[in-house]
């Protein structure tokens, strides 16, 4: 029979991966540092793609 190899004396702090509604509801998204982040994946992808007119 196998033994466990974790430590059972270990205390998981829930609190620590808890989020409540408030965290959420006051956010302020970065609307600028997403968009860019979504023309950069875009600009990206563009760059290291073949035309569809080289593939034939």
């Amino acid at each position: 029979m196998e033994t466990p190899n974790h430590n059972s004396d270990t205390h998981f702090d829930e609190n620590l991966y808890t989020i409540e509604w408030s965290d959420i509801e006051n956010t302020e998204i970065d609307y600028d540092n997403y968009l860019n982040d979504i023309e950069n994946f875009f600009r990206q992808d563009f760059e290291n793609n073949i035309p569809e007119e080289e593939i034939y």
